[in-house]
């Protein structure tokens, strides 16, 4: 099968034979699906059947507040799976990465539960990392609590410097299953916390005693607001720059923060990224007085930030506070998972 470079306008011939994109996490590995540069360090292929008719592609990216591993795509025609395309694909790009700053990389692939491209990461060697849920809170489900606590509440700039701390601090700590590089200030406002990454409005929670972290804080909410699109749903996105996964089919993205809504035209919820400060604990159990004070503080945040809006939320199983809190509202059905995505490790690329 002959394989090339991927080159200007090709992205545009995949959009022609791929299937509409059914998740954010499609969406979001599709545009790792552009040539081959230096930066941001991309290494990118393509399979055709004969000149101008492609079949499928791959590439391998870096992760930028993640040096130390890059995310990899594979994507095939649904016509021409299962015939061995994919792998061919993977091992051409894995090959494109010699001499450059991909090579030895550990790779990361990200899919949707259950697909035929988790089947496809698992045939190739890679093994479950983290699971990630994608969930929607409905205006008004949970009333507001704790009145009391009104003085406990502090709504911030998304520039705020105490809030910047907070987030490197819960970021470093909810990814300890994947490193994240030394990271500045700057660059994780740059990346999360900016009006370029969309970030709209944030919220701190002051904690009581046995709740309360660095700076007092117990937990923190980040809003996300994007219009409706009344053709692909509405497609919010906060998470790093650069991410991708290798599938046959289904696609996710980075870390803290990306959802897309219903087909359906509508208002557009508000996307939320909320951490616990619980969670940047070294000893950190999810047992105790302390653990369940800090799930009701969450609780209590959200509560207050989806009393006039839908709310769309990212739980990773490296957020032991907010998952009790998924568990919780699934469970009493004031929730409802939009997705649920793995995330796959594998090992680094074979270029010999």
């Amino acid at each position: 099968m002959p394989i090339r470079e991927l080159s200007d306008g090709d992205d545009l011939r995949l959009n022609e034979v791929f299937a509409d994109a059914t998740t954010p996490a499609g969406h979001m590995a599709r545009s790792l699906f552009r040539p081959s540069s230096d930066s941001p360090l991309v290494r990118s292929v393509i399979a055709e059947v004969v000149p101008e008719v492609p079949v499928g592609a791959a590439a391998i990216a870096e992760s930028p507040l993640h040096p130390y591993r890059a995310w990899v795509h594979v994507e095939v025609a649904a016509e021409e799976q299962g015939h061995g395309q994919g792998r061919e694909l993977f091992e051409a790009v894995c090959a494109e990465t010699r001499g450059t700053g991909l090579e030895g990389l550990d790779l990361r692939a990200r899919v949707q539960a259950g697909s035929t491209g988790e089947g496809f990461a698992q045939a190739l060697g890679f093994t479950p990392l983290t699971t990630t849920r994608v969930i929607r809170v409905p205006a008004g489900a949970l009333p507001p609590a704790g009145g009391g606590r009104a003085e406990d509440l502090e709504i911030v700039a998304t520039g705020s410097v105490k809030l910047t701390k907070a987030f490197l601090a819960w970021y470093t700590a909810v990814n300890r299953d994947d490193a994240v590089g030394p990271l500045t200030i700057g660059q994780v406002n740059n990346a999360f916390l900016s009006e370029a990454a969309g970030a709209h409005g944030a919220a701190l929670l002051g904690g009581a005693a046995g709740t309360a972290e660095a700076g007092g804080l117990s937990a923190f909410a980040v809003s996300y607001a994007r219009e409706a699109d009344e053709t692909a749903g509405t497609v919010l996105s906060a998470g790093e720059p650069g991410t991708g996964t290798v599938s046959a089919g289904a696609a996710a993205g980075d870390g803290a923060g990306q959802a897309v809504v219903d087909q359906a035209v509508e208002e557009a919820p508000t996307e939320l990224i909320l951490g616990s400060m619980f969670e940047t604990r070294e000893d950190a159990e999810a047992t105790g007085e302390d653990f369940a004070a800090a799930v009701a503080d969450a609780e209590l945040l959200l509560a207050r930030l989806s009393v006039d809006a839908d709310v769309v939320i990212e739980v990773t199983s490296g957020m032991p506070v907010i998952s009790a809190l998924a568990d919780r509202l699934l469970e009493a059905g004031t929730a409802t998972e939009l997705y649920r995505y793995e995330t796959l490790t594998g090992p680094p690329a074979d270029v010999s």
